[in-house]
């Protein structure tokens, strides 16, 4: 944890394997410049970019954040197609433990995937409506058609395409930004990237739930 605008500085400069920076303070220009929000009253977080050397590292990721998730969380993944969405999702899948292959669930809207800790792997892509430029086009289905309720409270659900749609179904969530590069890193892999943004008090450290 930083403890002050300096030190976030020189943090971001070499940020290691953190996710995000936090510090205990009251927002303010200096914290804000360097791009600090408030997650909580007093604690500010700052999501670090993640440079992903293609699938494999995508997947690795999600198996990373899968340690920290419990039943109950949700979390929203956002980026354009190939970016690395469904790949996230397969790693939190693996991560967990969960049983059967986790897809892509388009067609289907939602998949639960059995283990000590289910998935609910959520695509909102048909959500998001005729209204909104990047939605799809057709009949609208909405998020009570899900019939998620009885699933939320014991499962991990991870939503593609959820931003703007999804908020509502939990308090706290961590949204997830994914980018594709336009071009190749020096291993000649896929270029992405990854923010991670806790949102809500399930996610701070100043206040544990």
């Amino acid at each position: 944890m930083v403890a002050s605008p300096a030190e976030a500085r020189e943090a971001l400069l070499d940020p290691g394997d953190a996710l995000d920076l936090r510090a205990r303070a009251t927002p303010s220009p200096a914290w804000t410049e360097l791009g600090f929000l408030e997650l909580v009253p007093g604690e500010l977080v700052r999501p670090v970019e993640v440079h992903l050397a293609g699938v494999e590292a995508t997947r690795a990721l999600g198996a990373r954040l899968s340690g920290q998730l419990r039943a109950g969380d949700l979390v929203v993944l956002t980026g354009p197609l190939g970016a690395g969405k469904t790949a996230l999702a397969q790693g939190i899948g693996a991560g967990l433990g969960v049983r059967g292959p986790v897809t892509s669930p388009t067609f289907v809207l939602a998949r639960v995937h059995r283990g000590a800790v289910p998935l609910v792997h959520v695509d909102a892509y048909r959500l998001r409506g005729d209204g909104d430029p990047g939605g799809p086009s057709g009949p609208p289905v909405h998020l009570d058609d899900l019939d998620l309720d009885d699933e939320l409270p014991h499962a991990v659900t991870v939503v593609e395409w959820g931003e703007g749609v999804v908020e509502a179904l939990a308090p706290s969530r961590l949204e997830v930004l994914l980018a594709r590069g336009g071009g190749t890193i020096s291993t000649g892999t896929d270029h992405r990237t990854a923010r991670i943004r806790p949102v809500g008090p399930r996610w701070s450290v100043v206040h544990p739930p």
